[in-house]
């Protein structure tokens, strides 16, 4: 299964009522600030690629489908992303 993309303010909202999260338990499932993902939600902060693919991970997770995860190198070494 592909990632869902998550890539604008609009998207992400649609993605926390899919997921029934509320900002509390999206910033708590995404490891931010509440004011934090208000931000994004309301598009005062561009929203990192980061968070867009953890919150794209949750959801892929969640619905029990497997996915692609990508090779990133840290320090000459292999990790699992």
């Amino acid at each position: 299964m592909a990632l869902n993309d998550i890539r604008t303010a609009e998207e992400l909202a649609d993605w926390m009522r899919r997921m029934n999260l509320s900002l509390t338990s999206a910033a708590e499932q995404l490891g931010r600030k509440r004011a934090t993902i208000a931000r994004y939600v309301n598009g005062i902060t561009d929203l990192p690629e980061s968070v867009a693919r953890h919150a794209a991970v949750i959801e892929a997770s969640r619905s029990g489908q497997p996915f692609e995860s990508r090779m990133v190198r840290r320090s000459g070494r292999s990790a699992m992303v």
